[in-house]
């Protein structure tokens, strides 16, 4: 986008800006910024999980110093100074949410029960013209740079998988914004944005900020033993770019052993019995799969270089996929008409679609067409309401419709229209037909009947059809007219869809 050396994960990134944008431009429903929420919400109890697990790796930091404070210390101290910049930002990051959200919702505005979540003005006054964005970008950078610097000291290989990660999750180059031009890192994330999805993006950083510090610790962790191989100081590590992926793509995650041998390649076994590709010491693993929450683990063989005995580390890891929308959206109108199929799409997040029951009351019936997709069919005018739950019971969401007639069709002698005509072309008409114009669905309206009449002489003829061909005494009282006089086809009468006839009136013709 910006830059055609942008990495694959990157260029999602800013597609993913791309199509929240485009998504912006258009009236944006409640549903969407549930949505929005409930992803918001995810993301801060996985950060929550990465907290615990960091906590547990400081834990043993301490140990490990308390044990051997001369041989610890160096990574000890290093371990604490990430600590601090990461709760340093963190913290940072956590005072601008609640800055923004009590823009919007007042002195009393909470980041996690936000009030106003289609706020778009809030976050580019704090962000961009109170210049926060700016001071968080350069915050970000600082941060980024500093685990940089860690990380090349110890594996002293920019390639690597975990240098190439963090530089590309705190990336704050120029985005794509309104309109395809592309924009500053702090207009992209922050402006023109609802305020739900806002905070969402703050989030996202702090979980970023949680996963970067987790490995970092991890690596500095490794270093205590890298060289004497204390097995019980050895881990297995997960990198993934992260940890929930919306439906339709592909996760994926790079695991190998944090101090490993590079001239030996570790054999890395799944639960399955599944053998992985490993290159550089590292075995890739990727699958694609449908909304949930999934769990994969493993075990990774690698050979002491001491004893060489293979040695055994499991490892274990979780990841989400949600569904990229929430809806009950009718395909072709936000209304339903009676008498028609009526195309309904309905997705749950984080539901198999196979999993929803949707019912429908309290006119006209709902029934299932494909995978996600509905036809309704409703019987008479109002309103009725479309009700979607799991098959254990748990309601999802409702969606009240309204429900209309089909609007009457215009009644046409062939193609012709109202007004003067000449008799040989009035003629040589032969049918008298309805026609729905303008209309999203393609319906029929079959004429039933319908009457000729004129006036000839002093007396009215008429002569009456039933169907839509017009008889051969209709078009005999037409060759008896002359110039100036009227003939009106009157009566004009159609069935509709929903089985009823509907009454089109009158259409008249002056022979010239």
């Amino acid at each position: 986008m910006a830059d055609k050396g942008l990495s694959p994960r990157q260029k999602m990134i800013n597609l993913m800006y791309l199509v929240l944008t485009a998504l912006l431009a258009l009236n944006v429903s409640a549903e969407v910024l549930v949505a929005f929420a409930k992803i918001e919400e995810s993301i801060r109890k996985s950060t929550q999980n990465i907290e615990r697990k960091n906590d547990e790796l400081y834990s043993k930091f301490s140990a490990a110093y308390n044990e051997n404070p001369k041989k610890v210390e160096k990574w000890y101290n290093l371990s604490n100074e990430v600590k601090d910049k990461s709760d340093s930002l963190f913290n940072y990051i956590q005072s601008l949410k609640v800055k923004v959200v009590q823009a919007a919702d007042g002195p009393e505005g909470n980041p996690e029960h936000i009030e106003k979540m289609d706020e778009n003005n809030v976050g580019g006054q704090v962000m961009i013209l109170e210049g926060n964005g700016a001071k968080l970008k350069e915050a970000v950078n600082d941060y980024r740079d500093f685990l940089l610097g860690i990380v090349d000291d110890i594996v002293k290989d920019t390639s690597s998988t975990l240098y190439k990660s963090i530089k590309e999750t705190f990336y704050t180059g120029k985005l794509v914004g309104h309109g395809g031009e592309e924009v500053p890192w702090e207009s992209a994330m922050f402006e023109h944005l609802p305020l739900i999805a806002v905070v969402a993006n703050m989030s996202k950083i702090q979980n970023d900020v949680r996963n970067a510090e987790s490995d970092v610790v991890s690596l500095l962790l490794s270093q205590i033993d890298a060289g004497s191989w204390k097995f019980n100081k050895i881990e297995a590590v997960v990198v993934a770019p992260k940890s929930y992926v919306l439906q339709g793509e592909p996760f994926k995650a790079e695991i190998f052993i944090a101090a490993y041998d590079s001239t030996q390649s570790p054999k890395i076994v799944m639960n399955d019995g599944k053998i992985l590709p490993v290159k550089d010491g590292k075995g890739i693993y990727e699958t694609t799969a449908s909304v949930g929450t999934y769990t994969f683990g493993g075990v990774i063989k690698l050979k002491s270089p001491v004893t060489g005995d293979t040695i055994d580390f499991p490892f274990e890891s979780q990841y989400q996929v949600v569904a990229p929308a929430v809806s009950i959206s009718p395909t072709k109108m936000n209304v339903f008409y009676v008498g028609v199929d009526n195309p309904v799409a309905i997705t749950a997040s984080g539901v198999p679609a196979s999993d929803l029951v949707v019912t429908m009351g309290p006119i006209g019936k709902i029934r299932k067409k494909g995978t996600g997709k509905y036809i309704v069919r409703v019987n008479k005018p109002g309103k009725t309401t479309v009700y979607v739950k799991t098959k254990d019971g748990r309601k999802l969401g409702s969606m009240q419709f309204r429900c209309k007639l089909v609007p009457d069709p215009k009644a046409k002698v062939g193609n012709l229209k109202p007004g003067v005509v000449s008799k040989q072309v009035l003629v040589a008409q032969q049918f008298v037909k309805a026609d729905l114009e303008n209309f999203v669905f393609d319906l029929k309206f079959p004429v039933t009947e319908f009457t000729v009449s004129a006036t000839l002489g002093s007396f009215t003829e008429e002569y009456k059809t039933r169907g839509a061909k017009i008889t051969n005494q209709q078009k005999g009282l037409i060759r008896q007219l002359k110039r100036g006089q009227k003939v009106y086809f009157e009566n004009i009468k159609a069935r509709a869809p929903d089985g009823s006839i509907r009454n089109l009136g009158t259409i008249s013709f002056k022979i010239k």
